[in-house]
């Protein structure tokens, strides 16, 4: 499965992207370091597919006492 970093344009294969962390543990989405420009990326683990992070925060809850 390939991954196209949003930043560079660079297209490679998923595990040439730096796994750096998921935000939810029961998310299927994490964040990926592209091997050429450095830029992270917001990837679907499943399709790999580059989903765009602020659509897809809307929906988390925050602490209440924040």
């Amino acid at each position: 499965m390939n991954i196209k970093c949003e930043h560079c344009g660079h297209e490679g294969p998923k595990e040439t992207f730096n796994y750096l962390y998921n935000i939810r543990l029961d998310d299927g989405i994490s964040w990926r370091e592209c091997p050429k420009c450095y830029g992270w990326n917001f990837c679907s683990e499943s399709d790999g597919s580059v989903v765009d992070f602020s659509a897809h925060a809307v929906g988390y809850q925050s602490h209440p006492n924040i």
